[in-house]
Formats: C-alpha cells, sequence, structure tokens
C-alpha cells in the first residue's frame, strides 16, 4: 500500500522542520496522502519560513490545485486541551513525524510564554492517538544538548554551548523536550528522535544529510530545515532506525 503520512507543526525552529516535511513529502511521488494537524495552519500561508529554501519565498502547499487530492488540513485549537476524537485522523496512516517542540519561547515567539510549550502535551495526545488507530511509526524532532543525550552523540563544542543554555535560558524548554522524549520511549511505538544541528535560517538546502556515528568526526552544523524534513521523511516511510535517537548534519567539516 501507498504510504500515507501524518505531519504535525507548531511554532519557532524545531517546529519549522514540520513545515518543510510537507514539502519533502509531496516531493516523495510514492507518498498518496499526507494530513497536516496543527493549531497555526496560517503559518503556510507565509512566503517567510524562517529558512533559505527560495529567493522568491514560499507558497502554501494547499493553494497547489496539483495537491488537492494529496492533502488533507486539520486545525485543533489547542494541545493543552484534550482533543477528542483525534485518532479518526490517523486511521490507515503509515508513520507521523511530530515537530511540536520549542528551543525558544520569548525570544522570537512571546506566543508561547502565554499558551505553553507543547511538546509534551501534543505528544501525549499522538501518541494516545496512534495507539488507538494502531499506527506503529514516527519520527520525532527534538534537540540535541539535552540530557537526555550526551557530548559523544555529537562531539562538537556547539553541543556544550546548547546544553548550557538549555540548562539556564532555555530551561523551560528543555524541561518540555526531554518530557516529551521520555513518553515516546516508555511507549509501544516504533520511534525515531532526530536532533538537527544548525538549521538556521540562512542555511541553504543541498539535498543531502549526514548521520553522526560514534567515534566518527562530528557532522557539520550548517544543515538546512528541508534537509532534515527529508531526512524524517526517508525514515517515516522507509525505515532503517528504531527505538533510539540520531544526530543529523550536514557535511562533517562544514562549518557553522
Amino acid at each position: 500500500m501507498a504510504p500515507r503520512l501524518i505531519i504535525l507543526y507548531g511554532i519557532g525552529g524545531l517546529s519549522d522542520i514540520g513545515r518543510h516535511a510537507i514539502l519533502a513529502a509531496l516531493e516523495n511521488k510514492s507518498i498518496e496522502h499526507i494530513t497536516v494537524i496543527t493549531e497555526h495552519p496560517k503559518k503556510l500561508n507565509e512566503k517567510n519560513w524562517e529558512c533559505n529554501c527560495y529567493q522568491e519565498g514560499h507558497t502554501n502547499p494547499f493553494d497547489d490545485k496539483a495537491n488537492m487530492s494529496k492533502l488533507t488540513m486539520v486545525e485543533i485549537d489547542s494541545w493543552k486541551r484534550e482533543q477528542v476524537g483525534l485518532s479518526k485522523y490517523f486511521k490507515d496512516a503509515t508513520a507521523v513525524i511530530s515537530c511540536l517542540g520549542h528551543r525558544q519561547p520569548g525570544w522570537k515567539h512571546p506566543e508561547l510564554i502565554q499558551k505553553g510549550l507543547i511538546a509534551y502535551d501534543g505528544n501525549k495526545q499522538v501518541i494516545k492517538a496512534m495507539e488507538e488507530a494502531k499506527v506503529n511509526r514516527v519520527v520525532v524532532i527534538s534537540s540535541f544538548g539535552l540530557r537526555t543525550d550526551g557530548d559523544a552523540v555529537w562531539p562538537h563544542w556547539a553541543r556544550r554551548l546548547m546544553a548550557c543554555l538549555l540548562s539556564t535560558f532555555m530551561r523551560k524548554a528543555a524541561i518540555d523536550l526531554e518530557a516529551m522524549e521520555k513518553i515516546y520511549v516508555s511507549s509501544s511505538l516504533d520511534y525515531l528522535i532526530v536532533r538537527p544541528v544548525g538549521i538556521g535560517e540562512d542555511k541553504v538546502p543541498t539535498g543531502e544529510y549526514f548521520l553522526q556515528e560514534p567515534n566518527q568526526e562530528a557532522v557539520g552544523g550548517n544543515m538546512a530545515k528541508l534537509d532534515v524534513a527529508r531526512f524524517c521523511v526517508d525514515q517515516a516511510v522507509d525505515p532503517s532506525f528504531h527505538l533510539t535517537s540520531k544526530v543529523v548534519g550536514s557535511k562533517p567539516g562544514t562549518p557553522m
């Protein structure tokens, strides 16, 4: 059966990978259907997706008639409230790509201070919906620099800097992301936790991604959001990593 994906995104750099995962999934002609679940469908109307994908900016993929039969949008009001009947949207899905985390609440996105961080609250409901709908595969965006990883996971100076930030200025975000990871680890699902490096607004997609291997040179930190999204889509439809986490970046030696 042709793959059918569920993609979830929120606000912020990590969540932006979810917006780009829609594009990456549309690139993959084997994928039959993509259901997008979000509190923020209007963010797809923005020309600037905080990336460097296209000089002319982005357009909403839902506005392209060629995509009409492949895309469904599900708008929810808040992941802080129980989404009754959520599992019906997961029925017959092949896999889920979840990008609900965030690292900088209150800096660029003060609304997250008011509405709250949703990596844990949202993914707790996603796990329940997946289990009810009997969907097993999930690819989840998280962060490097958490207490759930370590220097060996990405042997790069930027990992220690991020760890410092996540233990101080970004502590609430770190707690949210770590709690999210724990519920996936304790679930019955076939999860892959993805820790992207780079994903700055100036990063240009190259069509490549590189995985950090143990005791090997650090992958580069010059990673575009679209290339991270392509890795997520590849792992959703043709998984090769199970019940683990992976750091994904650019070619080793690439400067930050």
